[in-house]
């Protein structure tokens, strides 16, 4: 009889709760979903007003409420290498094996898959948005999002 692999996953994102949304509900529902799998599960987001340092949802899930400036649409200012000393922090005390980013917009899944890929770790990233080519906004998006496919392979 095989053992299955219990994995430790970290999903990230700006776009979490109490914001209500797609990708919000979206983390929420996989995270439980592993959950009930088996796996460990951890949410890292920025702070939403009073709404900071670590809570526990339902089921036991962990969220990081991270003190990052947000700058607009509730999307955090990028930091570069600033965050990764908090953010090595967090995989290690967790023990995580798996980077999952969520929304191509999110600074701070950019920078995490950045950092998971740069300390050996496994990562993914999920877009939850259809850009198209019609427009300046959408056409650098897509550019982003070509240069860090190729970092993350």
């Amino acid at each position: 009889m095989t053992k299955k692999v219990q994995h430790r996953v970290c999903m990230v994102s700006d776009f979490f709760y109490p914001n209500l949304g797609g990708v919000e509900m979206h983390i929420w529902c996989l995270s439980q979903c592993l959950m009930q799998r088996g796996h460990k599960v951890i949410v890292v987001t920025h702070a939403y007003g009073n709404r900071q340092g670590i809570r526990h949802m339902t089921n036991g899930l962990k969220v990081y409420y991270l003190p990052l400036a947000v700058v607009h649409d509730q999307v955090t200012l990028p930091t570069l290498c600033a965050f990764l000393p908090l953010f090595r922090n967090i995989l290690i005390r967790e023990g995580i094996t798996i980077v999952h980013g969520h929304q191509s917009t999110s600074v701070m899944a950019n920078e995490c898959i950045m950092y998971a890929r740069a300390l050996g770790l496994k990562a993914c990233l999920t877009d939850h948005s259809l850009f198209g080519f019609a427009d300046v906004a959408s056409i650098h998006i897509n550019k982003i999002l070509q240069v860090r496919c190729r970092a993350i392979l």
